[in-house]
């Protein structure tokens, strides 16, 4: 394969990013592939010599000394299309990483990002006043920044599982492949242990011959907490214990007034950087390693210094939890107290069991080969290539409130394929018409489809209506058919973005039904029905209004009271009452609304003359005999006295007979 390595910093600069671009180029030139390298120099002008494409940059002054270039570079386009690349793998998401990114994207060639650096660990250099507003805001852009550099890869490499976590917290999409970088182990353990030049770096901190000197290796940065280790050595009691810290940075004159205002110039000594292939002898020369860091995406310090042999401490971070086995290859601490404890337990260990450590501490660095290092990338070269061969193709955009339809083509299918992204992702992506898609992302959003036409729907529907959680889920389930974790899913998001709330639900709604003269008892099993708690929905009712209740009472007494227009006074109180109690009004509040209806003198006297009428009708087909019957027991069932209504039948009687007679004579 041609591969082009795009990183911001190379040789002759010294960190972890160059130390890792460098060992993967010689592993994969051993392996008999062509690795170019595109980076940046401080000047004007591109350089390019022996496979090394330098574009001009800007160095950056208090950031590590990093050079900046700009993302288009449009002379440069033609030595990287004599270079033929098969794929381009970025060492850096900004910088000359952006222009990695463009130039993949211009000439069609598959994109690998190697996540080096947690960038989340680095916002006090743009916030050195340390305001918390501005550092959230700083951290969830960064979060935002790695999550369109990666999502524009066809793969992205972790160097550890914490990384990769990190990531797919970020929201990255594209596939994420764990492969620790790899030690050039020669530079380690093809050592001399009488090499005059150990006893020179050893006489540099110290010719004590019972000091036990730890070393620090790495850049004098604020992230990297070597405030710890230093305190530590100030507050210990053994008179013999050193640091020795190799590196420089922006930070060294912070680390410096430290060392002076705890007046331990004696003990903590700063040696300055060292060349790159000397830095297995500053680990060999000293007794142990020390990081305080919790900003490492592997920890390849811990990795060289295990190499050579030597016992490590260092804070508990997921990133060691492969390397370190206490007491055996090293020592976790979380305060500078915890290490002095630590640091003297190492200096009570027989010398019979720090050899048998220092052998498994070599051992346990074995898979960390840059041979194996190597291989675990042309596996995931392979893969990117192969995802890039089946592209797809955006034919067609529609937009629809905070999501977009996305019409796709490839090659191997003459259907079109069509995906739902939130707006948000199509904006990140940079999607436009004809923008190229590779498979694994669109397989991506073809397996969440289910989730995002249900929250699609859902926020459809809440623009025209309140919902429960549980309305949400029988909606997700019964009408959109999205399994039920899809739909717990789409709730907890509802939930999360504010866009449902069953306790605002609950409290929103019984005020409303109250308004329109619901009582308590059906406002409860409204609320039940929509999936309200038990909790939730005593405490609405709580809050709701008891004279409002007895007023809603009394306007459905007078509602029903209209129409009861036979019945007695009494016996239409009762009813009333009755009617009251079944929509969910206390009885007493019910017996109290019908007991305030009021009726002139003469209602009981013309409710009795309908009433008989009523009655007359009905059975007006019976015999006289059986008539009366009916009509007496019709007139008492609505509550009159059975004097009066038999007094009412004797004189309708009277009046019929005399009709009778009349109609006779005539």
């Amino acid at each position: 394969m041609r591969i082009a390595l795009v990183t911001d910093t190379y040789l002759p600069d010294i960190n972890g990013v160059v130390s890792s671009t460098v060992t993967l180029k010689r592993a994969l030139e051993k392996a008999g592939h062509t690795v170019f390298v595109i980076t940046n120099h401080a000047g004007t002008g591109i350089l390019y010599e022996d496979g090394i494409l330098r574009l001009s940059g800007i160095k950056l002054r208090g950031f590590y000394g990093y050079k900046v270039s700009s993302p288009i570079n449009i002379r440069a386009t033609s030595y990287i299309e004599k270079m033929n690349l098969d794929v381009i793998h970025l060492q850096t998401n900004f910088g000359v990483g952006l222009y990695g990114q463009y130039i993949a994207n211009a000439l069609s060639i598959p994109l690998v990002d190697t996540y080096h650096t947690m960038y989340t660990d680095y916002t006090h250099y743009i916030n050195p006043r340390g305001y918390a507003g501005f550092d959230r805001v700083s951290k969830d852009a960064i979060k935002a920044a790695s999550r369109a550099v990666c999502n524009n890869a066809q793969a992205v490499v972790a160097p550890s599982q914490k990384t990769r976590e990190a990531l797919i917290d970020y929201g990255v999409l594209a596939p994420i492949y764990v492969v620790p970088t790899g030690l050039d182990l020669d530079k380690f353990t093809a050592i001399d242990p009488q090499d005059e030049r150990l006893r020179a770096i050893r006489a540099q901190v110290t010719d004590d011959p019972e000091a036990v000197i730890l070393v620090f290796v790495g850049r004098l940065a604020k992230e990297k907490s070597l405030e710890i280790p230093i305190e530590a050595i100030a507050s210990s009691t053994n008179p013999h214990v050193h640091l020795a810290v190799v590196g420089g940075g922006p930070d060294e004159d912070f680390y410096r007034d430290l060392q002076a205002s705890l007046h331990v110039e004696d003990r903590v000594h700063f040696l300055g950087p060292a060349a790159p292939d000397e830095i297995g002898l500053y680990y060999s020369a000293f007794d142990a390693f020390v990081s305080a860091s919790l900003s490492e995406t592997q920890g390849m310090t811990y990795l060289e210094a295990m190499a050579t042999g030597r016992m490590v401490f260092g804070r508990r971070d997921e990133v060691l939890e492969d390397l370190i086995e206490e007491g055996k290859t090293g020592f976790y601490f979380d305060s500078a107290a915890e290490l002095n404890q630590k640091i003297q337990e190492f200096i009570e260990m027989p010398a019979e069991r720090k050899q048998e450590n220092s052998q498994l501490c070599r051992k346990k660095i074995l898979p960390f080969t840059a041979d194996t290092f190597a291989y675990s990338m042309e596996r995931v070269y392979a893969q990117a290539i192969e995802d890039f061969s089946q592209t797809y193709q955006v034919d067609k955009i529609q937009f629809s409130g905070s999501y977009v339809f996305l019409s796709l083509s490839v090659d191997s299918s003459r259907e079109p394929t069509r995906i739902l992204m939130p707006l948000d992702d199509f904006f990140e992506l940079k999607i436009s018409l004809h923008t190229k898609m590779d498979a694994y992302m669109v397989r991506s959003y073809l397996d969440v489809q289910d989730f995002y036409w249900s929250m699609y729907k859902c926020q459809q529907r809440l623009e025209t209506r309140d919902m429960t959680r549980k309305q949400v889920m029988d909606y997700c389930v019964m009408k959109l058919g999205a399994p039920a974790s899809v739909a717990a899913q789409v709730a907890d998001e509802l939930e999360m973005a504010g866009r449902i709330n069953d306790r605002t639900y609950a409290m929103d709604k019984a005020d409303y039904y109250q308004s329109v003269g619901s009582s308590k008892r059906q406002i409860e099993q409204k609320l039940y029905k929509a999936g309200i708690s038990r909790d939730l929905i005593l405490e609405a009712c709580q809050g709701l209004s008891e004279e409002k209740e007895f007023t809603n009472a009394k306007q459905l007494a007078r509602r029903l009271s209209k129409s009861l227009k036979t019945q007695s006074v009494r016996r239409k109180r009762q009813e009333i009452t009755h009617r009251l109690i079944g929509h969910g009004y206390s009885p007493d509040a019910a017996r109290e609304a019908a007991d305030e209806l009021e009726f002139n003198e003469d209602y009981d006297k013309d409710a009795l003359e309908r009433a008989f009428e009523k009655a007359s009708r009905l059975y007006a087909s019976k015999s006289p005999d059986q008539r009366r019957i009916k009509i007496r027991a019709y007139c008492l069932r609505q509550g009159f006295n059975r004097d009066d209504v038999d007094e009412l039948i004797e004189s309708r009687d009277l009046v019929e007979e005399a009709q009778e007679e009349f109609a006779h004579d005539a």
